[in-house]
């Protein structure tokens, strides 16, 4: 009797090792797969680098307002300042408590607000590719591709790439390059991190159910290596 359970005991064992094993295997497979594909492309290429990229100014340039004297006109606790490029114009950004404040780093004179027009003219001095500008869209909420700082303006071009360029609304500043090859190195991203929502979730079913399994298949494991070795019957000695 107790042999008979044994035996099937231990085909019981066998079938669900078998079957979380598969299972695994296909997660395996996943994760093999997309960890080589976002080992093929410099992570520069990927961000879209190449495509478009900030105007780069210098501090040092004497037509300035020096940086200490722009930091004073900032209305509440001052926290850092930059120099950037708007509409082709140098401007101080003062970020503080009470929120970013723009100054035209030349006249020291508040910069209000960016029209359409302006990011219009901003979304071609980044950009540096071949195609041409289609679409240009404010948004205000959340998308896969851009989680920034809102509101942001969307600019979309025809290129091969299909490029999208995010600015901030509000600084002019270039916030994100989004290109076909960033959409499919996302989605492999995660497929690796078990994460096919986009959610950016540590308790999803994909997840759970791949830690279940793992585990299931580690303790059948186990059962079966103590079946072979502890579990069957042992030898009788022959008399002498």
């Amino acid at each position: 009797m107790t042999a008979r359970f044994n035996r099937q005991f231990a085909k019981y064992l066998t079938r669900v090792h078998k079957w979380a094993g598969l299972v695994l295997a296909v997660q395996i497979v996943l994760w093999f797969g997309s960890g080589f594909f976002m080992t093929l492309f410099p992570i520069n290429d990927v961000r879209g680098r190449h495509i478009a990229q900030d105007v780069q100014l210098s501090l040092t340039d004497k037509s300035l307002m020096p940086i200490e004297i722009a930091m004073t006109a900032y209305d509440g606790t001052l926290d850092g300042a930059q120099l950037v490029s708007i509409a082709g114009q140098p401007a101080y950004i003062l970020s503080g408590d009470n929120g970013d404040q723009i100054l035209n780093a030349k006249t020291g004179v508040a910069v209000l607000s960016l029209g359409e027009a302006q990011i219009r003219d901003m979304a071609g001095r980044f950009y540096k590719g071949e195609g041409q500008l289609v679409s240009l869209l404010k948004l205000s909420e959340t998308t896969r591709e851009y989680q920034g700082p809102r509101p942001v303006w969307q600019a979309q071009y025809d290129d091969s790439a299909k490029t999208r360029l995010y600015i901030n609304a509000q600084t002019g500043q270039l916030a994100s390059v989004r290109t076909r090859l960033w959409r499919v190195f996302d989605f492999m991203w995660r497929l690796h991190i078990m994460d096919i929502t986009g959610e950016d979730s540590f308790n999803t079913w994909w997840l759970r159910l791949a830690s279940f399994l793992a585990f299931l298949f580690s303790l059948t494991g186990v059962g079966l290596l103590w079946h072979r070795f502890a579990g069957r019957p042992k030898k009788r000695r022959q008399a002498v």
